[in-house]
């Protein structure tokens, strides 16, 4: 449990999420089974959560509970075994177009620079790319990439090629982002600018983002609330509302608040078995 900490100053700097540019997501009693041949493989079991217009949430879990297969069920690129998800009221029964997707590894088009690489986005839907090339620009200043647009993605490093995928998902202006291991691949230094920049593009946008990570602190220094799912079959075992003021600067992130939240997840992991001393 936390324990009684000074409050913290409220960070300054950024405006709250806009209102209204999120969408709601329902899932309800989503369980999925993989079989093969006589092998059965609970992936997932009676997964309940709601999701607020516009809010950040981050599920973290050990490995093989779930939590990509939570996305992809999500995303409408996996069939449930049974339950359902709910995007902005509609029930989710094919692949749902209106969001955004970034996986671990950013997959980008050797052959396009990287300007080209975040409007492939609009060729895939069918819109005018000349009227995007404005606003990918602006997007790819946001990120850092200002100076990059004509490059190549080989000449790119690990965290340029995966900002650039970020906007890339950005850039038909989702209200839904869904989000899986973005970081995961990334050097400590990368990844927590790369969360800065996040953080500072959701203030902006006030899209629903829903962020799969293995990163105690990254999950509480992102999100409104923390799931936290067991091992193998993933079930929800705690939800922690982040009660932390925004921009979460070096302030926050360093703060007693911002322990106390991570020592509550790990002592989740700590009673499945999932860490060990």
């Amino acid at each position: 449990m936390r324990s009684e900490s000074p409050s913290l100053p409220e960070a300054a700097g950024q405006p709250p999420p806009r209102q209204g540019t999120g969408v709601p997501v329902e899932i309800s009693g989503i369980a999925q089974i993989f079989r093969r041949a006589d092998l059965e493989t609970r992936a997932l079991e009676r997964i309940d959560l709601s999701v607020k217009p516009g809010e950040f949430v981050a599920v973290v879990g050990p490995s093989g509970c779930g939590k990509s297969t939570l996305l992809k069920i999500i995303a409408g690129l996996l069939e449930p075994s049974s339950g359902t998800v709910g995007i902005a009221g509609k029930r989710v029964s094919g692949p749902h177009t209106d969001l955004g997707i970034v996986f671990q590894s950013p997959v980008l088009l050797d052959w396009r620079n990287i300007l080209d690489n975040v409007l492939v986005q609009i060729d895939l839907r069918g819109g005018n790319p000349a009227a995007y090339r404005d606003k990918a620009r602006t997007l790819l200043a946001k990120v850092g990439l200002a100076e990059f647009e004509n490059r190549m993605p080989r000449e790119l490093s690990g965290g340029m090629r995966q900002r650039t995928a970020i906007v890339r998902a950005l850039i038909h202006e989702p209200p839904l982002l869904l989000m899986d291991e973005p970081f995961g691949a990334l050097d400590a230094l990368t990844r927590e600018q790369m969360r800065i920049d996040l953080e500072k593009l959701w203030l902006e946008r006030g899209q629903t983002t829903f962020f799969i990570t293995h990163g105690i602190s990254e999950a509480v220094a992102l999100a409104d609330r923390v799931i936290v799912m067991t091992p193998r079959p993933g079930r929800i075992e705690r939800i922690l509302e982040i009660d932390l003021p925004r921009p979460r600067h070096k302030d926050v992130i360093t703060s007693r608040r911002f322990a106390d939240y991570c020592d509550e997840i790990t002592e989740c992991f700590m009673r499945h078995g999932v860490i060990q001393y």
